[in-house]
């Protein structure tokens, strides 16, 4: 999947560096009608939101681009 200069990949999704989930462990996972919250032993939160843009479906990640390490 190539991606192009506006953030879109071919298919005309987001494109996401998940390389940053590699080794995380999960620590508890809690969810709601809209979402999920992942928190991993490091102290990283992943947070995956199902919401609407423009009256069409869409997927929300926080974080979207590698997370800072908490301190410690």
């Amino acid at each position: 999947m190539a991606e192009s200069r506006d953030g879109l990949n071919d298919e005309g999704g987001c494109a996401v560096d998940w390389s940053w989930l590699t080794g995380e462990r999960i620590r508890s996972v809690t969810n709601s009608l809209d979402g999920i919250v992942v928190t991993f032993e490091s102290g990283l939160v992943f947070t995956v939101r199902a919401l609407l843009w423009k009256g069409q479906p869409f997927l929300s990640f926080d974080p979207h681009a590698v997370p800072k390490r908490p301190a410690g």
